[in-house]
């Protein structure tokens, strides 16, 4: 994998932390430095000569160069400030990287032998004066390979095993362990505390780091084996990538394991059995909120009362204004109002219980870093806005399609209405006129049972009969269609609730499950960049 494609996971692992609530500072600061250090045109590497006091890297140096480069003393710590023992061909190459870097003192060389190589006197990082070592912590994420210096009396010192080792053996792909003064050492004890320095390497898990015995003191004669190292032929660019992509790998896989997901796939944070029950429980108690009965009562009334409206005939316009003005019609009538009205029918609290108490149970799965971020989906009132807001949008959603059903037939009732209004009026003058002329003749109608009926009220009663019947079959018509709505309608709300309480409800947690698998694979494309 490419540097430039390493940095690119580097982020997509910054971006997916970040959804997660986790501080990704650390990683950015890596990002950052590394895209500085890929911008300086020097083909050279910086190579730091790293370790505790009185370990003897400045005579070391001094011994590279064949030159008295840096002070060595017996008062320590001698070294104040980084010195940089640069070859003069790449002087003023090197001198915006150095400065970068944070060297303000500099050597130059003319030997052509370490032409590829920076090399840096570090200030001892267990020096008692606290700003050395805070300039060697400033220093180190900034050099591109490593020369850790110890002696046969520090070569377990806990500062370098314990912090620096642990800290920069996963980042630094060119490294070295330097056992220096080891004159001081039988050839026997020196080769058995080299192999011991090898071993409690491996145990740290820092790797096959190379470890090699020098006598500074001694000169270039002493360094023989460094030397090899040094000269060793490494291309100061892949040198540079390497650290670069090294450090990408590292700081990619500290945020998966911040979010522990580094190694085996990322499980969903809910096991899919216990979210659908959670769900369900979340649905049915917003459905009761919702109330489907009451809202396909609301339909069928509201189908008979558009029934009335056409098929009333005359009667149409009393009826209505009397349904207005007692505010039937808006109360029993108005399936859109009903739906609209719903929080008004009860707390949603008992609903999201289920879902809140599911969260809950999960943070303690959940690693430290990430159960403040979880914790905040499982408020209360975070879950109630969410599924009040899920509500809303799905009722809206079945609202703006709400269509009271019609008929041709009620137009044929109303006409036939009409008429039977026309006769009503027609007989009502007729009794008048037999009130007014008493002599008038009347007709009659032979009846089974009821023997001769006078004409008129015979045609009474059957323009009546005949005006319920039309008002029934209006009502019977009304009933079966707004019934069929009626029922259709609460399908189709129950089946919108329940299908945006589990594809929305949830998403806050669905995107933190995509942000921890996001960051495993980021995670996992990183080991190809160590």
């Amino acid at each position: 994998m490419s540097v430039d494609r390493c940095l690119d996971n580097l982020d997509e692992a910054i971006a997916a932390a970040k959804s997660l609530g986790l501080d990704t500072g650390a990683a950015a600061a890596t990002r950052d430095t590394a895209r500085s250090r890929l911008g300086f045109p020097s083909t050279a590497y910086v190579l730091a000569l790293a370790g505790g006091t009185g370990v003897g890297k400045s005579t070391l140096l001094n011994a590279i160069a064949g030159e008295n480069v840096s002070p060595a003393g017996a008062r320590r710590p001698t070294t104040a400030d980084a010195v940089a023992w640069v070859p003069s061909s790449r002087g003023r190459e090197l001198a915006g990287l150095l400065r970068w870097v944070g060297i303000t003192t500099v050597r130059e060389h003319a030997g052509g032998a370490l032409a590829d190589v920076a090399v840096l006197d570090l200030p001892d990082f267990d020096s008692i004066a606290l700003e050395h070592r805070e300039r060697v912590d400033a220093l180190l994420p900034r050099v591109d390979a490593v020369a850790w210096i110890v002696d046969p009396e520090k070569y377990k010192d806990h500062v370098m095993h314990g912090g620096y080792l642990t800290q920069f053996a996963p980042r630094i792909r060119r490294q070295i362990v330097v056992l220096n003064r080891s004159d001081l050492l039988s050839p026997a004890d020196a080769t058995r505390v080299a192999e011991d320095m090898r071993h409690q390497l491996r145990r740290e898990g820092a790797g096959d780091i190379e470890v090699v015995a020098t006598r500074a003191r001694e000169g270039a004669g002493g360094i023989g084996e460094l030397s090899q190292w040094l000269d060793s032929g490494i291309e100061a660019k892949r040198v540079v990538a390497s650290r670069v992509a090294a450090e990408a790998r590292e700081a990619a896989r500290q945020l998966a394991a911040g979010a522990g997901v580094l190694g085996d796939a990322a499980a969903p944070l809910i096991e899919p059995a216990r979210r659908e029950r959670a769900l369900s429980s979340v649905s049915r108690g917003a459905l009761a909120l919702i109330d489907i009965a009451g809202l396909e009562r609301q339909a069928v009334a509201a189908t008979r009362f558009a029934a009335r409206r056409r098929g009333a005939g005359p009667l149409r316009f009393v009826t209505s204004a009397i349904y207005r003005l007692i505010g039937r019609a808006r109360a029993a009538a108005d399936p859109a109002g009903f739906l609209g009205r719903w929080q008004l029918r009860g707390s949603l609290a008992p609903a999201v219980e289920p879902l809140r108490e599911l969260v809950a149970s999960t943070l303690p799965t959940v690693p430290a870093p990430l159960r403040g971020a979880l914790a905040t989906l499982s408020e209360p009132a975070s879950i109630e806005g969410r599924l009040a807001r899920t509500i809303d949008s799905s009722l809206g959603a079945e609202v703006a399609g709400f269509r009271v059903p019609t008929s041709a037939l009620w137009s044929v009732i109303g006409a036939a209405q009409y008429a039977v209004t026309a006769l009503l009026i027609f007989l009502a003058l007729w009794f008048a006129a037999l009130f007014v002329i008493h002599d008038a003749p009347v007709g009659s109608v032979v009846l089974p049972y009821l023997g001769p009926v006078p004409t008129p009220v015979a045609l009474l009663a059957a323009t009546l009969l005949a005006g319920y019947l039309l008002a029934k079959l209006l009502q019977l018509h009304a009933g079966l269609l707004g019934r069929r709505w009626a029922r259709r309608v609460g399908a189709n709300v129950t089946r919108e609730v329940r299908r945006r309480i589990d594809d929305d409800l949830l998403v806050p947690l669905d995107q933190f499950d995509a942000s921890r698998a996001a960051l495993q694979r980021a995670a996992r494309e990183a080991d190809d960049c160590g």
